[in-house]
This record gives structure tokens, C-alpha cells and sequence, in this order.
């Protein structure tokens, strides 16, 4: 993509920080025609910010460009990368909104490309693209980046070649970030030359990713869960074929180092078996399948002091429902208890007292479901009820005064 590319009819936010490539950026877009919008985000964390802050608005006023102020003052509470570019994209979106906009211009560039790059291979994460697109949707918002094919070092002697000012944010001159260290230490140190060819290498690379992921979308559009059909595929493409399943079902992309483990986990282990992905879900097997869940906790407990209508997330209380699902129940039964599975229990059936879990192995009812599974508990502590299962002896009749309905 470049300048030509643009559609001079319709209006773009341009993202600009006050540093050189973002303002060879707006420089360019100006030069060119393009109706557009100068978004700038103030952070407010360090001393030159409201510098570059001036820098955006004086070039601005200058031309008669419309420019869009955020001062951020809300209180970061996790990584400040993450933080910053959730606020920046959300500015963006709502600009987009408002002014009626095509989409997002950035200024990400060759070297960017290359970092990125280079980093998804350090810490092995497998995505859905090698480096950085040239357009696609972040956050809600329609990006395009113009500047792909330019250096950092082509852009800043653009702006010294036209007189364009621009400032230095001197957070990006140490290594307190990894980001930082990859540019400072490879990036910077590669000729021209090598980084023309390290970005050859990227799109064939890109072409060829693609290519596998169109081929495990495909799997994945008729794939019913099978682990064995999972065995059957070779390596790269189970490899692939487990991350965008996890991307799916999580919104997440995992480590190689990650994968790998679970392809292990998939071909060499037939038993049942739970991993960990992430902080919120769990990947398992279960009954010769591949399960996706959230980790969570769903233990859950209902009391009631007389019979009555109730709908909840995880079962219903009404006056129709199967027979496995029917309940008689009597004065001293009250108050009554629905509440989520515990492991133990047992129910008292007609031939003999039975074991929930055992009924839940039988009839290969998934973790998942076996979380979020109603039990009947009366006042003296016992289970009566496990709908789909049926109640004990003493509760059961042709003339049910309720249904516990899953």
C-alpha cells in the first residue's frame, strides 16, 4: 500500500505522536491531497510530551489540518504498552465515529516490519502474520500503513530534506523495553541491503503461512473435535491447526514451546489429560476429543423455602419437563437446594444407590457440563434429584409436583 492507494474522497484519522515518522507521515498526506483528521495522544508521561504535543498542534495550524487532542489521565493498571494502545485505538474509533472516516493512517515502517519480525520469532508465537500488515482491523479500527516500505533512517532525512520538525521521545533511546533492544542491537546494526532482503524473506514467508493457514481453516470448518484426526496430520500443520483452534475458542495466540506440548500431550498420551492456557481457560481431552473451556468457577447453590418458578443460567424450576427431570416433593423436604456438582455425590434409585460421577462417565458428559450440573439437595442433606438421571425412590411419582429442567 501506498500514497496511490488512498481514496482522496474520503476522510482518514492520521495517527501522530511529534516523532519523525509520523510527522513524514502527515507531511506526505498533506503534500498529497488527503482529507484527514491529526489524532494525538498525550500520555503525560514524561517531560517532552507536551513538546511533541506543540510540535503536532503548530504544524496543524500552520496547514489548517483538523487536530484531535487526548490528554490521558486514567490510572494505568497493567502493562503500559498494552494500556497506552488500548487508549490510543479507543481515541481512534471514536474519531472514526464522529468524523465519518475511511479508517486509521500509522506510520509504522520498514524497521517496525523487521522488529516485529524478529521478535515473533525470539519468543516463538505463532500469529496469524509475519510482521506487520500493510492493512487489516485492530481493535475495531481500520488500519493502513503507507510506510512499510520505507526506513526509519529514509523518513527522517525526508523531514530534514523538507523542513518538517519532529521530537525524539527519549523512552525509545534505552533498552528498558524488548522491543527497544531488538532495534538498538540488530535492527540499527543491518545495511540497507540486508534489511530489503530480511523483508523479501518475510513475504515469502507470509505467502507460504497463508497458504497453510487457508489449508487448516479448511480442517477446521468440518473438524468435529476427533484427537485422532488430529494424529493423522503432520507436524507444521497440527502446530498451526491447534493455534488458530485456540485463537477461536481464547482470542489468544500461544507460545511454539507452548504447542509443541500440546502436540505431545495429543499423539503420545491416550488418556484423559488438562492443560492450563493462559490465565482464564483449559484446553483437554476428553472421550477422544479436544476441548476448549473457561477456567472458572462455577460452583453455584440455590435455597428455596417453598416451591416456585426460578430460571437461572443453569437450570429451570417449572410445571412441564421429561420424566427424568420430574420431582414429588413433600413439607419436610423444605428448604430444598440446587446446587452445582460435588464430587461424591450419590443418589438413592430404585436398584440401589448410584454415584453421579459414575452416571456422568456412562453417559460421556463433558467436564465442562459436569461443572455446571444441577443437583436437588433436601433439608436433611440428601440428593434427590439429578435431572436427566432421575430422583430417588421416596421423591418419585406419576404425579410430580415440579420439574428440575437443565
Amino acid at each position: 500500500m501506498n500514497m496511490e492507494t488512498l481514496d482522496l474522497h474520503k476522510v482518514y484519522i492520521i495517527g501522530v505522536s511529534g516523532g519523525p515518522d509520523s510527522m513524514a507521515l502527515l507531511d506526505m498526506c498533506r503534500r498529497h491531497g488527503v482529507s484527514m483528521v491529526v489524532a494525538h495522544v498525550n500520555y503525560q508521561k514524561r517531560e517532552s510530551a507536551a513538546r511533541d504535543m506543540q510540535i503536532v498542534q503548530d504544524y496543524c495550524k500552520q496547514y489548517g489540518i483538523a487536530c484531535e487532542v487526548y490528554m490521558q489521565n486514567k490510572q494505568c493498571t497493567y502493562n503500559f504498552q498494552a494500556f497506552a494502545r488500548d487508549v490510543r485505538y479507543a481515541f481512534y474509533r471514536s474519531l472514526c465515529e464522529i468524523y465519518h472516516a475511511q479508517g486509521v493512517l500509522l506510520a509504522h515502517q520498514m524497521d517496525d516490519h523487521i522488529e516485529t519480525y524478529l521478535m515473533q520469532k525470539e519468543t516463538k508465537r505463532l500469529g496469524s502474520y509475519y510482521g506487520i500488515r500493510k492493512k487489516g482491523i485492530v481493535l475495531g479500527v481500520k488500519v493502513y500503513r503507507p510506510l512499510l516500505t520505507k526506513s526509519k533512517k529514509q523518513l527522517e532525512e525526508y523531514c530534514a530534506q523538507h523542513g518538517v520538525e519532529y521530537g525524539i521521545d527519549e523512552s525509545n533511546l534505552s533498552d528498558d523495553y524488548a522491543r527497544n533492544r531488538m532495534r538498538h542491537h540488530v535492527v540499527d546494526k543491518m545495511t540497507t541491503k540486508e534489511k530489503q532482503a530480511l523483508c523479501d524473506t518475510i513475504e515469502q514467508e507470509n505467502k507460504a503461512w497463508q497458504a497453510l493457514c487457508l489449508k487448516c481453516q479448511s480442517f477446521l470448518s468440518t473438524w468435529n473435535g476427533s484427537i485422532a484426526s488430529l494424529q493423522d496430520l503432520e507436524e507444521e500443520m497440527l502446530m498451526q491447526v491447534l493455534a488458530q483452534f485456540i485463537f477461536e475458542q481464547c482470542a489468544m495466540h500461544v507460545s511454539r514451546k507452548e504447542l509443541v506440548t500440546l502436540k505431545e500431550l495429543i499423539c503420545h498420551h491416550a488418556n484423559q489429560w488438562t492443560r492450563d492456557i493462559g490465565s482464564s481457560y483449559l484446553i483437554y481431552s476428553e472421550y477422544g476429543k479436544l476441548c476448549c473451556d473457561v477456567k472458572e468457577d462455577v460452583s453455584y447453590s440455590y435455597t428455596l423455602q417453598t416451591l416456585e418458578e426460578l430460571h437461572t443460567p443453569y437450570f429451570h424450576i417449572g410445571k412441564e419437563g421429561k420424566g427424568s427431570e420430574a420431582l414429588t416433593l413433600y413439607e419436610a423436604d423444605f428448604p430444598i437446594t440446587i446446587r452445582s456438582y460435588r464430587q461424591g455425590d450419590r443418589i438413592a434409585m430404585r436398584f440401589g444407590s448410584k454415584r453421579v460421577s459414575r452416571w456422568f462417565i456412562d453417559r460421556k458428559i463433558p467436564q465442562a457440563v459436569r461443572r455446571r450440573y444441577p443437583i436437588v439437595e433436601n433439608a436433611q442433606g440428601k440428593v434427590i434429584l439429578v435431572p436427566n438421571l432421575g430422583c430417588d425412590i421416596t421423591h418419585f411419582s406419576n404425579n410430580p409436583t415440579c420439574f428440575v429442567v437443565k
